[in-house]
C-alpha cells in the first residue's frame, strides 16, 4: 500500500472513505489537477494498479518533489538520510534551507529540500509557515524516509506535470475521471500554499466553476460549503459532508471541522 510521506495542508487522508464512495463506478484515466499530498492519488492507484494516472499541481516546489520520487527516488531518500544523519541544530537547518536560492538548485536538491522542509515546519507550510522544534523532533523521523523510500515504482503508469490545472480538463481521454481539490473560497486569505501562501490567495475561483462547467469528462470536487460556491456550481451535483482535519492553523490549538460538500457532474 502507497501512503504519502507529506504532511500537506488541506489534504485528504481523513476523507479517503467518504471519498472514495463518491467515485464514479467506471473510468480507465485517473487525473488530479491539484495532487498536493496526494492522498487520493495514492488511493486510487492502491484500488487500481493499472490504471492511467496524470498528477500535477503549480506549486514549482511540489513538482519538483513528486518528480524526483518518479524519477529518481533512491538517491533523493540517500540524500534525505545524509541529512537526518548529519543534523543536530534543527533550527540551523530550516534557517539554511528556508532561505536557499531555488533557481540555482538542481531539482533534487529542491526535491530534498522540500521534503525536509514538509517535515519540519509547522504543520508542513513549506513557503509560509515557520520552524517548529517539535515537528524536527517526531516528524523528521526514520520512519518518515522509510515511507518515502517505499514510493518505489508507485508512478510507474504516471505522468507528473506543473501546468495550470485548466489543461488536465481539456485533454482529450477516454472514460476520464478527474478529482479536484482546489484552494477553498472561504479560505482565501489563509496563505497556506506557494510563496507568501499566493497559491491559495489569487485563485480565481469564478474562473475555475467556469471551466468545470465546460468540462466534458467526469470529475469529483472538494469544495468548502460557502454560499457563493454554491451558487457558482448551481449547474451540479452538491452533497453535504463534514471533515476533521488534522492540521491546525496559525494560533489555533486544536485543528478544526471543515463544513464541506463534494459536487459532481455526474448522478451517483
Amino acid at each position: 500500500m502507497f501512503k504519502s510521506p507529506l504532511r500537506y495542508p488541506g489534504g485528504k487522508q481523513k476523507a479517503i472513505p467518504q471519498i472514495a464512495h463518491y467515485l464514479p463506478p467506471k473510468f480507465t484515466e485517473f487525473r488530479e489537477p491539484f495532487v498536493g499530498g496526494g492522498a487520493v492519488f495514492f488511493h486510487v492507484i492502491n484500488q487500481y494498479p493499472h490504471i492511467s494516472s496524470w498528477v500535477n499541481d503549480l506549486n514549482s516546489e511540489l513538482y519538483c518533489f513528486w518528480q524526483q520520487v518518479k524519477t529518481n527516488l533512491p538517491t533523493l531518500v540517500d540524500s534525505v538520510w545524509k541529512i537526518k544523519q548529519q543534523t543536530t541544530d534543527g533550527r540551523a537547518l530550516f534557517q539554511s534551507l528556508a532561505t536557499a536560492d531555488t533557481n540555482i538548485m538542481s531539482p533534487l536538491d529542491r526535491a530534498v529540500r522540500f521534503f525536509v522542509l514538509n517535515r519540519i515546519t509547522f504543520s508542513g507550510t513549506i513557503e509560509s509557515g515557520g520552524y517548529s522544534q517539535a515537528s524536527f523532533q517526531s516528524r523528521f523521523t526514520d520512519s518518515s524516509i522509510h515511507r518515502l523510500a517505499a514510493l518505489d515504482g508507485c508512478f510507474m503508469n504516471t505522468q507528473v506535470t506543473n501546468f495550470d490545472y485548466s489543461k488536465l480538463l481539456v485533454e482529450p481521454g477516454k472514460d476520464v475521471f478527474i478529482f479536484l481539490d482546489p484552494p477553498y473560497l472561504s479560505k482565501t486569505q489563509s496563505k497556506l500554499y506557494g510563496k507568501r501562501g499566493d497559491l491559495h490567495t489569487y485563485f480565481d475561483h469564478a474562473r475555475f466553476a467556469q471551466l468545470m462547467s465546460e468540462c466534458s469528462h467526469q470529475w469529483l470536487i472538494t469544495y468548502d460549503d460557502c454560499q457563493q460556491v454554491r451558487e457558482n456550481f448551481d449547474f451540479a451535483y452538491i452533497y453535504e459532508w463534514e471533515l476533521q482535519y488534522g492540521m491546525n492553523n496559525y494560533k489555533q490549538n486544536q485543528a478544526a471541522k471543515g463544513q464541506e460538500i463534494f459536487i459532481t457532474n455526474y448522478l451517483l
